[in-house]
């Protein structure tokens, strides 16, 4: 695996020796009493991939949402035949979430963010043409956490802890920005039902393992336009020490997540 971690990004060309990579992309977002920022995200990544790949389609995950983002989400895709919706009947977690617009991605090429409107969808540019010039999968790290320093306390624990159980070399692995080779998630079935974010932990290991070319890049992080985030709970970080522990000895030392 070559990983490289550049500067704020300027205009990416392939080089003579590269090729420059065609790019389908099926874009998703988890909506969670998001009903103010569905559409405007939506209608943005639409109007952003236009401009940057071959084919896009918009996949909104309802995770059950007590609010009308569901009902939003439904409307856009009367009006756009590219957006689809998947609905959760019950709320299934963060995780699941995940792992629905994974699966449902119909193209080679998969990206995601979180549905509150913390990342900017404009920032895509330069993991598109990082994609195009040969890397395999794309992920955005936070060049300053919007929520303050005990988020950011919070998550540089995380991220030591990930790096040192699972020898990930990322800054940010629950970053909730990234572009991925959709066939790095086949020939597998997730080793449990996560709720949280930590299914990235181990795409991002099998990844690694199969030599998939990883490429990190600074992304933007601003506060929730509305409402305040349900991540970080002591019930999630009890979760979270789960996954890593059971990960850590059934995935990378007994080999279940060769």
């Amino acid at each position: 695996m070559v990983l490289a971690s550049l500067s704020p990004p300027g205009r990416a060309r392939c080089r003579p020796q590269m090729e420059c990579r065609a790019l389908r992309v099926s874009f998703f977002f988890p909506a969670y009493y998001d009903e103010p920022t569905v559409e405007p995200l939506a209608l943005l990544a639409d109007e952003v991939l236009g401009e940057l790949v071959d084919e896009h389609e918009i996949i909104i995950v309802d995770d059950a949402s007590p609010d009308r983002s569901g009902e939003i989400a439904d409307g856009l895709a009367e009006r756009n035949p590219r957006v689809r919706v998947i609905h959760h009947e019950e709320n299934r977690g963060y995780g699941q979430a995940l792992w629905s617009g994974l699966s449902a991605a119909r193209y080679e090429w998969v990206a995601f963010t979180d549905g509150d409107m913390q990342y900017d969808v404009r920032e895509l540019g330069p993991f598109v043409r990082r994609a195009r010039a040969g890397a395999d999968a794309v992920v955005g790290y936070k060049i300053h956490r919007a929520e303050g320093w005990r988020r950011e306390l919070t998550s540089r624990a995380y991220n030591l802890v990930v790096r040192s159980l699972f020898g990930l070399p990322m800054r940010d692995v629950d970053c909730a920005f990234k572009l991925l080779r959709t066939d790095l998630l086949s020939g597998y079935r997730l080793s449990t039902e996560y709720t949280e974010a930590f299914l990235m932990v181990e795409v991002l290991y099998r990844a690694h393992r199969r030599g998939a070319r990883i490429v990190e890049l600074p992304v933007s992080h601003r506060e929730r336009p509305w409402g305040e985030s349900r991540c970080f709970t002591w019930r999630t970080t009890r979760r979270l020490a789960w996954y890593a522990a059971r990960g850590a000895v059934v995935g990378r030392l007994l080999g279940a997540w060769a």
